[in-house]
């Protein structure tokens, strides 16, 4: 039985050749584009048939990777002008939402040159709102 041994220059001659082509793909990708890597809205006392509701507010936050880019808002059908801009502080935009109708059924955060956009699923029904709370029927 013969044994074929690699060696140990080939080996080193190898590992420097890959170092070289990793070290040129980094050098050679694009930047890294800013993204809402999460959303969510703060609970709030909401109480019927809906967990949001017109005239009532709340408070939307996104986590970021990219502290330097404003962050936009935008209901389902709204488009990119949004109902709020936000510019992060350590990773997060917050934002006030006020449900327009009750027909979303997302709401949208994005950040400039990152696509796609993130979304959450919502439930808006028509809002009372008490002061204290919110009754979304």
């Amino acid at each position: 039985m013969k044994r074929t041994l690699t060696a140990p220059a080939t080996l080193r001659r190898t590992a420097c050749a890959a170092a070289v082509v990793a070290g040129f793909a980094a050098v050679a990708a694009p930047p890294a584009s800013a993204t809402v890597t999460g959303i969510d809205i703060a609970p709030s006392a909401s109480f019927g048939l809906h967990p949001y509701g017109t005239t009532c507010s709340y408070t939307v936050n996104v986590t970021v990777d990219d502290n330097s880019k404003k962050v936009y808002f935008f209901e389902e059908g709204q488009g990119p002008s949004g109902f709020a801009e936000a510019t992060p502080v350590d990773g997060v935009a917050s934002a006030t939402w006020v449900p327009s109708r009750t027909d979303i059924t997302y709401i949208y955060a994005v950040q400039p040159d990152a696509w796609p956009e993130t979304r959450l699923p919502v439930s808006v029904g028509s809002g009372i709102d008490t002061g204290s709370g919110c009754i979304a029927l």
